[in-house]
């Protein structure tokens, strides 16, 4: 609707009116057009805010583009309500009802375009403002949790070590102390942009004349006016500040002297407290408050009552008033740094219980996983790695042994050797173990070889070192498989626990103890590639504790309780033969294993043989051997006792092999001449020490056996 009383000519006529009709529909399209520019202008210019990154302190980049885009906006709606002022302009000169009034309509609409030109440019900027000042709180929000995060990180690596080191279980109390640490720390170092700052001045005087007054000393309030400027001197005590009695008393004390110094060291005293104050306020972390002035001046006045000097009252309007000014300029100092962006300092302490929440989480998670992947590489790990490493150290140590020394290649070569050895030794003891107790002894001479071999070998090392890289390496592997699956995610970590070993014993050949994984100790859920994390950290610990174990000098009785296959028992196998003894003399059958016809080639002489009627390898007890006429027939008697063996046992044979028999008798001639020496001196010695077995053959049977 038109009223006609707006305008100063007559919209009566209807042409006119309809044109004039026409024409504030078509403005209003070209408005609401307008309008949507605009719109789409600030979506652009909204994108280049949130592009650029905000650096806290440093705004200039902020008010530089800020500045620029406001202009630009300025210019935009210009040029568009200009095309709109020449839009109206056209219309109203081909329109002739219209062309006719234009000096009447063309200055009415060329205000209200004007109007709407300063209305959106003002809009556009304050929306401006707005996405400026958004954008730069959401950054800096998001850089002071980024700020929070590292510092949150560093604490918690601390705590996960010291937990790990110290196997101490954290109380709650103790997490939220280091939390608070950690948020102080973060808001004391953030750099907050910065805002305008009150002078502290006005609040501290009104905090002094609040005390002058109620303390009846308003008559000096005119000296408040000096607070705020410059003290270029230390505090000075003057005579107005002692009373007229006072001087009069002191007058002769070089003009009151004593007075004065003790005045001035009372001020000094009170000045260095102030100093120490000021100091404790400003580690608080915290802004200023009027509280600190009030707390300042009570010290001040409990100082002064503590003391007996003769001082009137403007002393401590002049002490308070010096102190009050020096407090203006530390304390705004302190309030300046703290002049934060108070909105957003406020949206950072809304979240400050989130942030501790979360900080205590994140702990007793982390605390939790590497517990339970140390624990799970010392129940599954270590064990599963020790077996590999150990599994086939006893069989490549019996096969150094044999390749090294000929005495293990043969039951016969043992044999001799141990007869060499005796021979060597020339140990009484050594011979009645032998005779006695061939396996025992034997045994014994296989453990002492074996012994001085590990002492001595350098192989151990590296074998095991060898084995503990491969085994690693399929660990590592195994577990390298089963991240893939669960990285990032909360996800239960006993699956995939039991996925690691069947992966493990599938792809490495290996055999895994999962005994610890069918209880609910590994029933818990975790981030899996953080759990991943420690496991792969306390393998690659366990793997340097091993190798730091492995290069040092071997231990041998705990090396071989480590062993499955034990060195010395292979070394027997190779050596034992078939079991079976001489049934006339008892001399061990020198053939492998896997014959039917036993043969020894070392047969003991009759002289060597224990007493024994009962047995069915007796053959007469005692006798000389002096009963051969020949020298032959002599050496013969003394060293052989099983020439007819054969006859008597079928699966027995004697050796054929002439050499062979003269070394045996060789052998025996010397053993038996030097067991019986043995067994005369013993004899002698201790007859205690004799086995009674051997008592049935007496020292002229036994020397008369060399006769």
């Amino acid at each position: 609707m038109i009223k006609g009383e707006s305008f100063s000519i007559d919209l009566q006529n209807t042409d006119i009116a309809l044109a004039f009709s026409l024409l504030c529909t078509k403005l209003s399209k070209w408005n609401i057009s307008f309008l949507e520019n605009m719109e789409l202008w600030l979506r652009g210019a909204t994108k280049k805010i949130f592009a650029t990154k905000v650096k806290a302190l440093d705004t200039t980049v902020q008010n530089e583009l800020l500045s620029k885009l406001k202009s630009e906006a300025t210019e935009e709606v210009k040029a568009q309500v200009g095309k709109i002022k020449s839009a109206v302009q056209a219309c109203l000169m081909e329109n002739e009802p219209l062309q006719s009034n234009d000096e009447t309509f063309m200055p009415i609409l060329t205000t209200n375009m004007c109007n709407l030109q300063d209305r959106v440019t003002e809009e556009i900027i304050q929306k401006l403002e707005t996405i400026s000042e958004s954008h730069c709180s959401s950054t800096q929000l998001e850089k002071f949790q980024a700020l929070l995060e590292q510092e949150q990180e560093s604490v918690l690596q601390a705590l996960i070590e010291k937990s790990r080191s110290t196997k101490v279980l954290f109380q709650d109390t103790e997490l939220e102390e280091e939390f608070e640490a950690v948020w102080t720390k973060a808001l004391s170092i953030f750099d907050f942009r910065p805002s305008k700052t009150d002078d502290i001045t006005a609040r501290v005087i009104g905090v002094l004349r609040e005390n002058l007054n109620n303390r009846g000393l308003h008559k000096h309030i005119k000296k408040l006016d000096s607070i705020g400027e410059n003290q270029t001197n230390g505090f000075q005590v003057y005579d107005e500040h002692f009373g007229y009695r006072s001087r009069l008393k002191h007058m002769f004390e070089d003009n009151n002297r004593v007075q004065r110094v003790k005045a001035q060291q009372l001020a000094c005293s009170i000045i260095e407290e102030y100093h120490q104050f000021v100091e404790n306020k400003c580690s608080l972390l915290a802004d200023f408050s009027d509280s600190y002035i009030t707390e300042l001046l009570e010290s001040v006045e409990k100082a002064l009552a503590d003391n007996s000097l003769e001082i009137r009252s403007v002393f401590e309007v002049d002490l308070k008033i010096y102190l009050c000014n020096a407090a203006s300029h530390d304390f705004q100092e302190l309030h300046d740094r703290f002049a934060k962006d108070r909105e957003l300092l406020t949206c950072i302490s809304a979240t400050k219980s989130m942030h501790s929440a979360e900080f205590m989480y994140n702990f007793r998670k982390r605390d939790q996983c590497q517990r339970l992947a140390q624990t799970f590489t010392s129940m599954v790990f270590k064990p599963t790695v020790l077996d590999y490493v150990n599994g086939p150290l006893g069989t490549n140590i019996a096969e150094e042994i044999l390749s090294k020394t000929q005495e293990y290649q043969s039951p016969h070569a043992i044999h001799q050797s141990l007869l060499e050895e005796l021979i060597k030794d020339d140990n009484f003891e050594s011979f009645l173990e032998y005779l006695t107790s061939f396996d025992n002894f034997r045994q014994r001479k296989i453990q002492e070889t074996m012994e001085a071999h590990l002492s001595e070998s350098t192989n151990i090392s590296i074998w095991r070192q060898q084995r503990l890289g491969e085994i690693v390496g399929k660990i590592s592997a195994a577990v390298s498989q089963t991240t893939e699956g669960g990285s990032g995610v909360l996800i239960d970590a006993k699956p995939l626990l039991e996925m690691v070993c069947l992966t493990l014993e599938r792809d490495g050949d290996v055999v895994v103890e999962k005994a610890s994984l069918n209880g609910p100790l590994f029933s818990f859920t975790t981030e899996w590639d953080c759990f991943v994390k420690y496991l792969m950290e306390f393998l690659a610990i366990m793997r340097l504790n091993l190798v730091q174990e492995f290069s040092q000098k071997v231990d041998v009785a705990q090396l071989l309780d480590s062993l499955s296959i034990q060195p010395q028992e292979r070394l027997f196998d190779k050596v034992r033969g078939c079991d079976k003894k001489c049934p006339l003399c008892q001399a061990p059958c020198d053939e492998d294993t896997g014959h039917e016809v036993h043969k020894a080639l070392l047969h003991r002489p009759i002289g060597m043989l224990p007493y024994d009627p009962s047995s069915v390898s007796y053959i007469g007890g005692p006798i000389s051997m002096t009963n051969g006429n020949s020298d032959h027939n002599k050496d013969h008697q003394v060293s052989i006792t099983c020439n007819n063996l054969h006859c008597l046992y079928p699966d027995w044979i004697s050796s054929t092999n002439d050499q062979n028999n003269q070394k045996t008798s060789d052998y025996w001639r010397y053993v038996l001449a030097r067991f019986n020496e043995k067994f005369a001196e013993e004899f002698e010695r201790d007859p205690a020490k004799i086995p009674v077995e051997w008592m049935k053959l007496t020292q002229e049977d036994a020397l008369g056996s060399l006769k």
